[in-house]
């Protein structure tokens, strides 16, 4: 009995796009016999398909059960049709529509079987620095719209050769419809210059750029999302001279390593990170230090850590195989300016940065910086998300299309069309003018490419964040929402999480409701509504702005906070760097409320010890004093100090004055301030789950929100998590969805959905 023929339209979506799926299901029609065609439509790839029922359910089995590698399938859509009689399965051209339901692919690293034509002398592509094919290469900073095809992206200039062209055009090829597929002879082309951009001629620009590394030489080198600025790691007075041109005093700089073996050499690796390491998204990892000799001092300046990630580019691969040492691959930008990758951009603003450039004539649509990741608990932490990671995206169950502007430091925007939630690149501190015009430039340039024009605009309570002045500017609806509320929900958002839950968001600001800096918070609430039942107390804190760089000034006001004189007197005296003059003026503005504002902040607090342990005075970059603070702790004392939790109303108030004045007893007898620091670090643990036990068995709320910028301090996220788990609650923290101000604007999103759908706006 001869079986019957069904007919499908299968439509897919996702990232489904620039990663060999339709190729694929091309070979699998051919293999099954099926017929008809296959094409990509916006963010989709459609197949109209009709073959003998058994061979059609292994077809579809297939297809959505074992889609290529990079592909991640969100919806399927199958919709049942009359046979219409097609004699072949071809692969037809790529086609717009309305449809709203649109994805991006990161830019994804080199693959092996690129790396091996890159080094076949038999290979077209031999030794080529654009070399990619669908499995590797650049995606989301090279395109301008979709669907995903070459004229819309900035290959568009670039006419492939009848050799790249025959590949293109092949289903039987890796590079087929590899959208930025080129070689030597159709490709971009590598440039060395000096610093003023004169071209320097040479046989070889990899191999002249190995040897200026080599000789001390510092490198302005045009990657994939932007400018790295390059030296070699093991030259002492080439890495000074970065840190004194770029004028970044004291924050570590990133290292590329040849191979895992030489990370190893360096850096104690778990399992777990390396995974990530290796992974096609090639991050900068955070790592232990296993051994600093030979890596230059001021790479990391004492931090115990090193961020190290693999090379992801072609560029990269041909450089290191030249016998290079590890690198610093620090972005390509004046510190506080977003990173530069245009080719005049880079002559202008960063010319005196480096000694000679190596440019070449792709351009960048979109600029993105190198992802930070680290792994705790082994959960991959992302803190900074970038290239390989964004645009990130998943489902929200958001009902309106939203733009959510964000935070004003380390901003992101993320905005939800049809259900999907989507974060942007980080886009630096929009107090710097540059930074905002990027801001405002990637944010047209998404709502270009997806066709988005945003019903309702989310952004931050505090007035004066250039995010929140941007988002008003807008004409949509308009939904403000409390910055450690965000933090809450976009951890909520991202573990799917709608229940009641206790939001423990330990933060260095945000506007709080009281119109005072919040940043030590213990929330009840869900995604709509929150609760206030818990923070740290207030303390003045005199100096604005400035005294988030100039700790010592917080210092002294947590001191001035104190009760008794004599310690009080104690501590002033730990602050020496100052002038006595200096000291007394401050306190004076204390004394007549000048120029001062309340703060709860754990972040403060954390400033506050660092400046009377003397650790640090001031800072050049953000965190600084939390992060050295937890460099310097002894990981074996499980000592702590005392503290009081006192209940007013419906409030829990954390009194750690105690806390402070059993630290200055402690400088006294001459203890160790890297006990002192494990101390202070074991009393905030025991604070914390004091706290989440009271606010349980009170409001039998058993879910654990950690979120905040001080949960990067892994010693802290650590100890609490496990501390909590062993108490029976079920804890969260962020993962994908950065904890610090990054993640702000994913919290936005979830906030503002859940006010319009209560008021049915």
């Amino acid at each position: 009995m001869r079986e019957d023929r069904v007919g499908y339209i299968v439509k897919i979506y996702g990232i489904v796009q620039g990663v060999g799926f339709r190729p694929y299901i091309y070979k699998k029609a051919k293999e099954l016999d099926i017929k008809g065609w296959v094409n990509n439509c916006d963010s989709s790839v459609i197949i109209n398909a009709e073959a003998v029922k058994s061979k059609m359910e292994q077809f579809l089995i297939d297809v959505v059960k074992k889609p290529p590698a990079l592909a991640k399938i969100e919806k399927i859509e199958v919709i049942k049709r009359e046979i219409e009689g097609y004699e072949n399965f071809i692969i037809k051209e790529s086609r717009v529509s309305n449809t709203k339901l649109k994805f991006i692919l990161p830019d994804v690293a080199t693959c092996d079987k690129c790396v091996e034509d890159i080094f076949n002398e038999n290979s077209k592509r031999y030794r080529y620095a654009f070399t990619n094919c669908t499995l590797c290469g650049p995606r989301y900073s090279i395109i301008k719209s979709l669907p995903y095809d070459r004229f819309n992206t900035t290959m568009k200039d670039f006419k492939m050769c009848d050799f790249c062209n025959e590949e293109y055009r092949n289903p039987e090829i890796r590079r087929f419809h590899a959208e930025p597929t080129c070689c030597i002879d159709c490709g971009p082309q590598l440039f060395l210059t000096d610093s003023k951009g004169k071209r320097i001629q040479c046989l070889d620009e990899i191999k002249e750029c190995a040897r200026l590394l080599k000789n001390g030489k510092i490198l302005g080198i045009k990657g994939i999302g932007g400018f790295h600025i390059v030296c070699s790691a093991l030259n002492n007075e080439a890495v000074l001279e970065i840190r004194k041109r770029k004028k970044r005093i004291d924050k570590p700089l990133a290292l590329m390593m040849k191979d895992i073996k030489e990370v190893k050499k360096y850096c104690k690796v778990s399992k777990s990170e390396e995974e990530v390491l290796i992974s096609n998204k090639r991050p900068i990892v955070l790592l232990r230090k296993n051994n600093e000799k030979y890596i230059s001092e001021a790479a990391t300046k004492g931090i115990k850590k090193y961020g190290v990630m693999l090379p992801y580019t072609p560029i990269h691969h041909l450089l290191f195989k030249e016998n290079l040492p590890p690198l610093v691959m620090t972005s390509g930008n004046v510190s506080g300016s977003p990173i530069e990758y245009t080719n005049e951009g880079a002559l202008k603003n960063i010319s005196n940065l480096v000694d000679y450039f190596l440019l070449n004539n792709r351009d960048i649509n979109t600029p993105v910086d190198d992802s930070v990741v680290k792994v705790v608990e082994e959960k991959v932490m992302v803190s900074r998300p970038g290239r390989g990671y964004c645009p990130y995206y998943f489902h929200g169950k958001i009902k309106n299309n939203i733009l959510a502007c964000g935070a004003e430091d380390k901003s992101t925007f993320s905005f939800a069309l049809d259900g999907i939630v989507y974060m942007s690149q980080y886009l630096g501190d929009l107090k710097e003018l540059n930074a905002y015009g990027e801001y405002i430039k990637s944010i047209n340039n998404i709502k270009s490419i997806f066709d988005f024009e945003p019903r309702v605009i989310a952004f931050d309570m505090h007035p004066s964040y250039m995010s929140t002045i941007y988002g008003k500017s807008l004409n949509s609806i308009k939904v403000p929402v409390q910055h450690h509320h965000a933090h809450m929900v976009s951890c909520m958002l991202e573990h799917d999480i709608w229940n009641y839950a206790i939001g423990i968001i330990y933060d260095g600001t945000g506007f709080g409701r009281d119109g005072n800096m919040w940043g030590g918070e213990f929330l009840i609430g869900n995604r709509r509504e929150f609760k206030r039942i818990g923070h740290f107390k207030y303390t003045k804190v005199q100096g604005g702005d400035s005294a988030q760089k100039h700790i010592w000034k917080i210092g002294v006001s947590y001191l001035k906070g104190l009760k008794d004189k004599d310690r009080i007197n104690l501590g002033l005296k730990r602050i020496e760097s100052f002038s006595k003059e200096d000291i007394v003026n401050l306190c004076c503005a204390l004394d007549y409320d000048l120029n001062c504002y309340k703060t709860s902040s754990v972040g403060r607090l954390y400033d506050a010890v660092c400046s009377i342990l003397g650790v640090r005075e001031t800072i050049s970059y953000d965190g600084q004093g939390a992060i050295e603070l937890e460099n310097i702790l002894e990981e074996n004392v499980k000592e702590s100090y005392s503290y009081l939790i006192e209940k007013t109303g419906d409030m829990n108030i954390v009194d750690y004055s105690f806390m402070l004045m059993d630290i200055l007893d402690d400088i006294e007898k001459g203890v160790s301030i890297s006990k002192i620091s494990a101390k202070f670090h074991n009393t905030i643990v025991n604070i914390t789950v004091e706290m989440a036990s009271r606010i349980r068995e009170e409001f039998k709320i058993n879910i654990a929100i950690l979120s905040g910028g001080v949960f990067e301090n892994e010693y802290l996220l650590k100890n609490i998590y496990t501390s909590l788990v062993r108490k029976g609650f079920e804890v969260f923290f962020n993962e994908s969805v950065p904890t610090n101000d990054s993640g702000i604007s994913v919290g936005q999103v979830a906030v503002a959905d859940e006010i319009l759908k209560e008021k049915e706006i």
